[in-house]
């Protein structure tokens, strides 16, 4: 069993008690776990599989395949803007997003789990606005060697460029809160 720093970027239902949880995290980048039992009332994950949360949490990996099995989480920070703000809400998701489709899976990503703790950080205690979506965009594109210092190409095309496309998410949070 392995443990790690995360934070719950996605997670869907897999069968009537299980979800499928996407994380971003400092010591595997992104990772997927079966959550079984986590919609049972009273289970060991019950209240702790909250989108955007910092946590800690224990792994078993899987030799065969790339959904592994989520032990224990243990709830560190977390995230309560969003039910203040729609708009940091709509950050939130694009952040996560972004860094779980940048994040490179079983490998490293102290840097990029950092980034995103950070700005979730910021959207607990700051203003959603587009001066945090263009932050995040230039740190993370600088983060994966991508950023344009002469700044001819903006940060998020040259994310785009690495990623093939930006999430989706980005074009509500850029509704919300304007473009960087």
């Amino acid at each position: 069993m392995e443990t790690c720093l995360a934070i719950l970027v996605r997670r869907s239902r897999w069968s009537e008690t299980s979800l499928i949880a996407t994380w971003v995290t400092d010591a595997f980048g992104t990772l997927q776990t079966a959550a079984r039992g986590a919609l049972r009332p009273g289970g060991t994950l019950t209240g702790k599989l909250d989108l955007f949360h910092r946590t800690e949490i224990s792994v078993v990996f899987s030799h065969k395949s790339t959904l592994h099995a989520l032990r224990e989480v243990r709830v560190i920070e977390a995230f309560t803007a969003g039910a203040r703000s729609y708009a940091a809400l709509a950050l939130a998701s694009y952040f996560g997003e972004l860094t779980a489709a940048v994040s490179p899976p079983m490998q490293p990503a102290h840097e990029l789990h950092d980034l995103l703790a950070r700005a979730l950080g910021y959207l607990e205690n700051g203003t959603a606005d587009r001066r945090a979506l263009a932050h995040f965009e230039r740190e993370c594109a600088r983060l994966l060697g991508v950023l344009d210092p002469s700044g001819r190409v903006a940060p998020h095309t040259a994310l785009a460029g690495l990623c093939g496309a930006l999430p989706k998410s980005r074009t509500t949070a850029v509704g919300l809160v304007g473009d960087g």
